[in-house]
């Protein structure tokens, strides 16, 4: 599926950005751009990242957008991930910045911090936002005002081997305690094979280990004023990543060094019941001998029936703070992240769209529907300029190492996770 690799490379990128003027505005956008004249001239200038979207979606959002503008000009830009991040900086500061901009929705806060993109927060009704998923919405706002527009994502969901299951006498878990049982199940089974993994979990899988924080209750951390604290060492999130270690030790052999990179080879071998994966994941499994044999289900929460809260990772688009067409740009952003498109996306882009209205363009499609099921109940990481660096720093992914190498105590590693996203955020 060609249209998964933006979010792929997301977490690839590199994490700098250079500040090119001092913060964001500490109160929101009184009034929104106009709404440009139908004879307004002009060229609009866009960015998107390669492998986000099909061409067909873009055609079809300039044929709308050139209905309402025939005067104007689109020119979209396909633009690289690797090396965005200083491109982005650079050219959102000079005269001849894009007018919209595609941005990974982890960095939305620096790049809005910096004073590079426009105060959108009067158009935010225009666009729907309080109608989007729950984990996309947060990225895009810093400090009570709108910078970003959700545009689309991806969650993991579980993937699992059906003839293991149907074995080993397993049902689709429905709680967190169900799933702890079913693993039982696969790994008595398959007790004859040391290789085995009746919940394969590599030890830096940070994306898929905060859903069980978040669904004990837990934050990563959290904000009062200007003040950030981490609070992975709280009994909440404790509790969560101590029910995550009991799985990864009774029932993984994934390294506990390694990371998420390498899920779909041990996959293949046949030596892994059930692991979280990307969205796309189980359709790229689902092929060869192995078709018809992979299944998939939102990771359940404590409470029977309900699901674990996952990590809602994507893009947002973003007007230049510079651009002299925001108005226009707005204009733009508003098909493509609006329902017609976002159905349209959903159904030729394979990803997660903005909107649970445009989930029908994933009809038919059983792992894409269980993705949709998930991010229904998504959450998002801190929102500061600074939460970057913690990820650049590998603060998160450590801490998992030391829980699950037994280097240190669930309580001892938030501690010093904690104590380390603080310092960050507050950095």
């Amino acid at each position: 599926m060609k249209f998964r690799t933006g979010i792929v490379a997301l977490a690839a990128a590199g994490l700098t950005l250079t500040a090119c003027s001092s913060g964001s505005s500490d109160t929101a956008t009184d009034t929104a751009p106009s709404v440009p004249a139908a004879n307004a001239t002009g060229t609009l200038k866009v960015w998107l990242m390669d492998g986000s979207q099909p061409q067909t979606v873009i055609d079809s959002v300039n044929a709308q957008f050139k209905k309402a503008y025939p005067d104007v000009n689109v020119e979209v830009e396909l633009q690289q991930w690797g090396g965005i991040q200083d491109k982005l900086t650079t050219s959102l500061g000079t005269d001849s910045t894009p007018d919209v901009v595609e941005i990974g929705n982890s960095l939305t806060a620096k790049y809005s911090d910096a004073g590079l993109l426009a105060d959108l927060t009067a158009s935010a009704g225009d666009f729907k936002v309080d109608g989007m998923l729950p984990g996309l919405k947060p990225s895009g706002e810093l400090d009570g005002s709108r910078y970003g527009i959700p545009y689309y994502g991806g969650v993991r969901i579980v993937v699992y081997n059906k003839s293991q299951f149907k074995d080993a006498g397993v049902e689709v878990p429905t709680s967190l305690e169900e799933l702890n049982a079913a693993a039982e199940k696969l790994q008595k089974a398959n007790a004859d094979n040391s290789k085995y993994s009746a919940f394969y979990f590599p030890g830096k899988y940070w994306y898929g280990a905060v859903p069980f924080v978040w669904d004990a209750g837990g934050e990563i951390a959290e904000q009062d004023g200007d003040t950030w604290t981490g609070t992975l060492d709280q009994p909440a999130a404790v509790a969560g990543l101590t029910t995550l270690k009991g799985l990864v030790k009774n029932y993984s052999k994934a390294p506990v060094d390694g990371d998420e990179t390498k899920n779909m080879d041990a996959f293949n071998t046949g030596n892994v019941g059930m692991m979280i994966d990307s969205w796309w994941a189980p359709g790229a499994l689902n092929t060869g001998d192995q078709e018809g044999n992979i299944g998939a289900f939102a990771l359940p929460g404590t409470a029977a029936g309900s699901t674990s809260p996952v990590f809602f990772g994507g893009s947002d688009l973003a007007v230049s703070a510079k651009s002299a067409n925001q108005g226009l740009a707005v204009e733009w952003m508003k098909i493509l992240t609006g329902l017609e498109t976002q159905t349209q996306l959903a159904k030729e882009g394979g990803v997660i769209p903005n909107q649970e209205g445009a989930f029908v363009g994933h009809q038919g499609n059983e792992f894409l529907e269980v993705a949709d099921q998930a991010s229904t109940n998504s959450r998002f990481t801190p929102v500061s300029p600074n939460w970057a660096n913690v990820e650049s720093s590998q603060v998160l992914q450590d801490m998992l190492v030391k829980i699950f190498s037994d280097a240190a105590t669930v309580e001892e590693a938030t501690a010093s996770a904690s104590e380390q996203i603080t310092s960050i955020l507050n950095g």
